[in-house]
């Protein structure tokens, strides 16, 4: 309760416009965290921003295009808890207070579900779920549903249960324990279930499973999954290469193009398209021998992954669904929780009453915002300017410093200026 008393109390301070501080400390109220991620998480090498970060949180709809009633779910991970991972992501799942910091969070970036990447009854990721579910309830505009994961039968097959028997064991609890919800995701009525990397643990008998509950719609992983017996749909996945590619190559995004190309050519099909910030597994204990890369391209891989997604869907021929990837799989580095990182720099002088500034990589900044400091040390909002501003004209000679923020397109990290003054 500390923690989130520190969040809320340093995001309190971000927004405040009269509130007193010394120019050096300005910066950081100005930047003050505000996500859900734990301020204990330092960061890491592959591409995780730190749990003190400051993120844009305009709302993640503005990146869709226009009249878009695309429902923008994250994939969740609730796996944080006892077991020794690649990474300590600073909190447990299991933790009540921290599934309201993060539901809180989600909304707040305009986010409205979760896809839970589920390991089946009885796992410590069911266990982290329900113990959520009662916050969740506190925030009706949210749904949920279940990715049955391929560690449901790896990790936690049912006695003497081949794969198509584990999968049917962990569905009837999920029929039970989750579909009655109201918060549950539903596709025409019906309950929208998910399975991650079922292929590579074995072949699963999919028309007997659809069979024993013909209520569930079933949304198989890329393209190919489209071919299972009573597949409704199809998600993507990121496609990440080996770790020989440079890191300031931009990201190759030609699988999710096929993806959009096949499913917008089959339109009675659902499509969840996907969006993600990069990948690096360098820190997953399972990939760390023979690690794959896609790089973020300081916020580019980001919007891109929307542009493309913009390119074959509009208001017209509308996408149901997005799937953010991931909420918090900081062990693979595409944890979007804590941000996405950005090389943006602001270069401002002030002369006389004339701000002159530039801003590299103004395509990942959704605005500016410049303050301005008083002798007594308040901040004042003075104004928001697009981000390709070159000048600013300013009509107080008497304010000690000057700020400018940048505030990054949703999701990407926001950037302050150390203190302007004049000349």
């Amino acid at each position: 309760m500390k923690t989130f008393k520190r969040i809320l109390l340093a995001t309190l301070l971000s927004v405040s416009a009269w509130t007193a501080f010394a120019a050096d400390d300005a910066p950081s109220a100005l930047s003050a965290p505000n996500t859900s991620g734990s301020l204990r998480f330092k960061g890491s090498s592959n591409g995780n921003l730190p749990g003190t970060a400051s993120i844009s949180k305009i709302n993640v709809h503005t990146l869709l295009y226009p009249g878009s009633t695309t429902q923008v779910l994250a994939h969740y991970l609730p796996w944080w808890g006892p077991d020794p991972r690649g990474l300590d992501a600073g909190y447990r799942s299991d933790d009540p207070a921290q599934a309201r910091r993060t539901f809180a969070d989600m909304r707040s970036r305009g986010i409205d579900g979760l896809i839970v990447d589920w390991y089946g009854e009885g796992h410590f990721v069911d266990k982290a779920w329900k113990a959520s579910m009662p916050i969740l309830a506190d925030f009706p505009e949210l749904t949920f549903s279940i990715m049955i994961d391929s560690g449901a039968f790896k990790f936690n097959a049912c006695k003497g249960c081949d794969l198509t028997q584990t999968i049917l064991h962990h569905l009837d609890y999920v029929a039970r324990e989750y579909f009655p919800s109201r918060q549950y995701l539903r596709y025409h009525g019906r309950p929208v279930a998910f399975e991650f990397g079922m292929e590579a643990v074995g072949q699963a008998d999919w028309a007997r499973i659809q069979a024993a509950h013909p209520e569930v719609v079933w949304i198989h992983i890329h393209a190919h999954g489209l071919n299972l017996p009573g597949s409704q749909g199809a998600f993507v996945w990121v496609q990440a290469d080996s770790k020989a590619k440079y890191r300031g190559d931009p990201a190759d995004l030609e699988g999710l193009n096929v993806f959009y190309n096949t499913l917008t050519s089959l339109p009675w099909k659902i499509a969840v398209g996907g969006a993600w910030k990069g990948f690096d597994d360098s820190k997953a204990p399972w990939a760390a021998a023979s690690a794959h890369l896609l790089p973020q391209d300081c916020g580019n891989t980001w919007l891109q992954t929307f542009k493309l997604l913009n390119e074959h869907y509009s208001a017209h021929n509308q996408l149901p669904f997005l799937q953010l990837v991931t909420w918090n799989d900081y062990e693979e580095g595409s944890a979007l929780e804590t941000g996405i990182a950005t090389c943006t720099k602001t270069d401002a002088r002030r002369a006389g009453q004339t701000l002159t500034l530039s801003v590299s990589y103004p395509e990942t900044v959704d605005h500016l915002e410049l303050y301005k400091q008083a002798d007594g040390g308040a901040l004042e909002l003075v104004g928001r300017y697009p981000a390709t501003t070159t000048s600013i004209s300013l009509s107080d000679a008497s304010a000690q410093a000057y700020f400018i923020k940048t505030v990054g397109k949703p999701f990407i990290e926001n950037t302050v200026t150390g203190p302007i003054r004049g000349k």
